[in-house]
């Protein structure tokens, strides 16, 4: 039995120097040992859903492209928000050509410090796709995106600066700087990125972020996600599954006894009350201020309750 070209996408040339010809390449085809990705690129059938994948024929077929957008910031790795539609992002130089049904293609100057390759495939840099992404999505969904790129070390303030002034007089650009400026590489998951702007649309305080929680003794008690000295109140987003590992939730729970006996409440939250349920989750935060107000926080000094992380 014939091998396939050691590509993970190629062509009908391709596929003839390996030694198939045209009819055994469609006899493959139907057959489904080859998927046909596009009229001439073909890849193995397990790669049906690989992003990657989509994105390679697309660029194959549009010349002078580069893998851009939501697509580039799946091959970096960085969360969305939202889910990516079928046809890949790739952005198309002014001089390039493409076929609009193979992609989504946006049309944009990239200069050479902007694109990567990784496998052979040219991809915008990380801060190149994080601009992008902020320049076209949502606050949320680039927040989302910047946050994660921060926290990993991915890129770093000064990277997307540089693009920021690179792309000053661009569409969107203003909105990308907004986003930047909210964006904290503190956040651990999507779920803490959305969360800070639910707090800030419910005009509650600020919080400090990823506060590491101590008992009198100095002892470690645990790290929140967002935590309100002045109240004594920590909030944790829950981005889980509802149906957790048992063991998972009784360290959970003791974690929470922990922090509970020496004074501190916490309010935890998930997808459903940050994304439809914002003012019940607001009241109970609001609450939540309102019991530390009138706690006795005497076995949690201030000045042991938290400690630099």
């Amino acid at each position: 039995m014939r091998t396939l070209p050691p590509a993970t996408v190629f062509s009908r040339a391709d596929a003839r120097s390996c030694g198939w010809s045209d009819a055994a390449l469609s006899r493959a085809v139907r057959s489904g040992r080859v998927l046909r990705l596009r009229h001439d690129q073909f890849t193995a059938p397990e790669n049906r859903d690989d992003r990657r994948v989509a994105a390679t024929a697309a660029a194959r077929v549009c010349r002078g492209s580069v893998v851009s957008h939501r697509s580039a910031a799946l091959i970096h790795g960085l969360p969305l928000l939202e889910v990516p539609p079928k046809r890949p992002d790739l952005t198309i130089t002014p001089r390039g050509t493409g076929d609009v049904a193979a992609a989504l293609l946006h049309r944009a100057t990239l200069r050479p410090a902007d694109i990567i390759e990784i496998d052979g495939l040219p991809v915008t840099t990380v801060a190149r796709t994080v601009i992008d992404l902020a320049r076209s999505m949502s606050t949320a969904a680039a927040l989302v995106t910047t946050d994660a790129a921060l926290n990993r070390g991915l890129a770093d303030a000064d990277d997307l600066e540089l693009i920021l002034r690179a792309c000053r007089n661009w569409p969107g650009i203003r909105r990308a700087r907004r986003t930047l400026m909210a964006a904290d590489g503190r956040a651990e998951s999507p779920l803490e990125s959305v969360s800070r702007l639910v707090l800030r649309w419910l005009a509650l305080p600020t919080p400090d972020l990823q506060t590491t929680l101590c008992d009198r003794n100095g002892v470690f008690l645990g790290r929140a996600d967002f935590y309100w000295d002045e109240f004594g109140v920590a909030g944790e987003a829950d981005g889980r599954l509802k149906y957790e590992d048992r063991d998972v939730l009784t360290a959970e729970k003791l974690r929470q006894e922990a922090l509970e006996d020496p004074g501190v409440a916490i309010v935890r939250w998930g997808w459903r009350d940050a994304q439809y349920r914002p003012r019940p989750l607001g009241d109970r935060i609001v609450q939540a201020f309102e019991r530390g107000r009138r706690r006795d926080r005497s076995g949690f000094p201030r000045q042991w309750s938290v400690r630099a992380s």
